[in-house]
């Protein structure tokens, strides 16, 4: 590997290290996730100050260290740095939900360069329609479940194969992380009306922009905003914290 690396990169998290330096987690299109050292970064004067802040879009500039198998941050060059989305209580709970999804994960392994242009496109539409905020957020578990290589099949009940239809109602199994239909189901199971199968078949395939554009109603949206963080966790194996937030700044 080359010492001196240029890639574009968000900054997932960053934390106190030392009296002026910052330890962050960067979700890159190269790398997939790091962890990167901004030496004198909470200096007033440090060129890197503004750039290592979270969900920040940088080009950034790094040395690798082949002996300690490190990395030092030496440039960051700010893309957007999403200002909007972090005014708000609701678009800034999201973000953070997303990028604990994306730490948990481990930059969802090999799929790590999708998962980085995913995660930059939901920055970039939380910013600029902050209205739709549940919509993105439920784009953005649904498409990462697909990365992960955990997304159930939503055509055919998981147990006798049955079909769904457009009509008919499905619940959700986290045991089996499968959809079931009525039938197979058991009670205390998350129930998931029809339009919620229809709209996870219709978007699958569009860019995130058209899929915004789709809309279902309100019972539909409600269901699938519970059921996806828990199908995330379960296949984390571990509590999302973030969801409190994210849950009372609904």
């Amino acid at each position: 590997m080359q010492r001196s690396i240029s890639t574009q990169a968000i900054v997932i998290r960053r934390e106190r290290y030392g009296e002026f330096h910052k330890s962050l987690a960067l979700l890159t299109a190269d790398l997939g996730l790091i962890s990167a050292t901004a030496y004198g970064a909470y200096k007033m004067n440090s060129s890197l100050r503004m750039g290592s802040e979270p969900f920040t879009w940088c080009l950034a500039r790094l040395y690798y260290n082949p002996v300690k198998r490190t990395y030092k941050v030496t440039d960051l060059e700010i893309s957007d740095s999403f200002t909007a989305l972090q005014q708000d209580v609701g678009t800034l709970a999201a973000a953070s939900l997303w990028a604990e999804v994306v730490q948990k994960s481990y930059g969802a392994g090999e799929t790590s360069s999708v998962l980085f242009y995913l995660f930059l496109d939901c920055l970039r539409l939380l910013s600029v329609a902050g209205r739709r905020e549940p919509y993105v957020s439920v784009q953005f578990l649904w498409r990462f479940l697909s990365l992960a290589g955990y997304q159930p099949d939503t055509s055919v009940c998981d147990r006798c194969g049955a079909p769904f239809g457009e009509t008919r109602a499905a619940r959700y199994s986290p045991q089996g992380n499968a959809f079931l239909c009525q039938a197979c189901g058991v009670d205390q199971e998350v129930t998931l009306p029809a339009g919620c199968l229809r709209y996870l078949d219709a978007t699958q395939s569009m860019t995130m922009e058209a899929a915004l554009e789709v809309s279902m109603d309100a019972a539909s949206l409600g269901a699938l905003r519970r059921m996806l963080p828990r199908m995330v966790q379960g296949i984390l194996e571990g509590e999302l914290s973030s969801l409190r937030w994210a849950g009372a700044a609904r």
